[in-house]
């Protein structure tokens, strides 16, 4: 019985089935002429790994226990599919290995080490805590050496969600013009001392070069109304560098994890919480204290030898924001200035104009 590349999310799945797998027909998700992988041959890693997964699961009643196509669908980033078709796939990978504990599958189940104080106090970043109560301690109680803060647990993920450039890597960065002529190379650069304010990674008075990773992101992010000239100044690394994609633990395999599934299920939601916070566009309304929980987590990855900080942008789908903790790292090659010929505007919920559009 076949199974395939697009039932799955999971990239380690995913390269497994591609590896080892043929081109043929998907039963489960009904795809054509696809990568597919026999999973009732003997020697099936796709069913090891989902074995290994489910052993950190137990049948419960507790409060936060769901059913496990439930659980396998909002814990963990592995599959293509609805609930329903991950238990059908679930179960035909690792019924075998649960005939005598069939349970699993259809009662309520649980990850016990989510629900033990110690061991989250120990293994998770927060300690046990929210993302939001974590946030308050250090908006209102203690804002440089905060017990909450688990700092080896967060450097030990940090290896995991490391991305790497190499030296001569051009990214992107933006200014909103006065006038056609733009601003030349030299001012390019992140703001003089006296105009460094507080962003979510900076501290005010601390220079961070924000860039992005092409050159609509940057459109996007500079925010310009429609005419305003812009000036794209391309920026070129100097050396090799790594940076914390803190976007990247949604996208991280929990294989990685082998042994350690409870630890990583601990801290998925927080790393999650760190990475939207990031990536939060900046608001005129702002508090500046609002900012102090990811400048917390910054200058931590930094006191760690990380160059920089990367994270998804919320205002260009597929586009990577990087701020670089050192601007000497890159250097403006070239400027390129546009003028703003047209603005499309999306809304949520969508805006009805009905009849009353010509008034408006």
């Amino acid at each position: 019985m076949n199974c395939c590349v697009n039932c799955f999310r999971d990239a380690h799945i995913r390269t497994t089935i591609q590896q080892y797998g043929v081109v043929g027909d998907c039963d489960f998700c009904t795809s054509k002429s696809t990568s597919v992988f026999d999973i009732s041959n003997k020697a099936n890693p796709i069913t090891d790994m989902m074995v290994s997964l489910l052993q950190i699961y137990s049948v419960s009643d507790n409060v936060n226990s769901k059913l496990l196509k439930t659980a396998l669908h909002k814990d963990w980033d592995i599959f293509n599919a609805g609930a329903e078709l991950i238990l059908a796939l679930t179960k035909k990978l690792c019924e075998e290995s649960f005939a005598s504990d069939s349970d699993v599958f259809t009662k309520n189940v649980s990850i016990p080490q989510l629900e033990d104080r110690d061991f989250l106090h120990e293994f998770c970043v927060v300690r046990g805590y929210t993302w939001e109560e974590f946030s308050n301690s250090i908006k209102f109680n203690n804002r440089f050496h905060n017990s909450m803060f688990n700092a080896d647990v967060f450097a030990s993920f940090l290896s995991i969600i490391t991305k790497n450039y190499p030296s001569g890597t051009q990214m992107y960065r933006a200014r909103i013009s006065s006038d056609k002529g733009g601003f030349l190379k030299e001012s390019m650069g992140a703001p003089p001392k006296d105009r460094r304010t507080a962003g979510r990674i900076n501290p005010e008075g601390v220079g961070i070069l924000y860039l992005s990773s092409d050159p609509i992101t940057v459109l996007n992010e500079v925010r310009a109304s429609v005419y305003d000239y812009i000036t794209i100044g391309t920026f070129q690394c100097s050396r090799d560098i790594k940076v914390v994609n803190l976007s990247g633990v949604g996208r991280t395999s929990p294989f990685l994890y082998v042994g350690e599934f409870e630890k990583f299920a601990a801290n998925r939601k927080v790393f999650h919480e760190i990475a939207a916070e990031i990536a939060k566009p900046l608001r005129r309304s702002d508090s500046l204290l609002s900012y102090l929980p990811t400048q917390y987590i910054a200058e931590f990855i930094k006191s760690q030898g990380y160059d920089g900080v990367e994270y998804d942008s919320t205002l260009s789908h597929g586009g990577l924001n990087i701020a670089i903790f050192d601007e000497e790292l890159f250097e403006c090659v070239e400027t390129q200035t546009v003028e703003v010929s047209k603005i499309s505007y999306e809304t949520a919920p969508a805006i009805a104009l009905g009849s009353n559009r010509q008034g408006i």
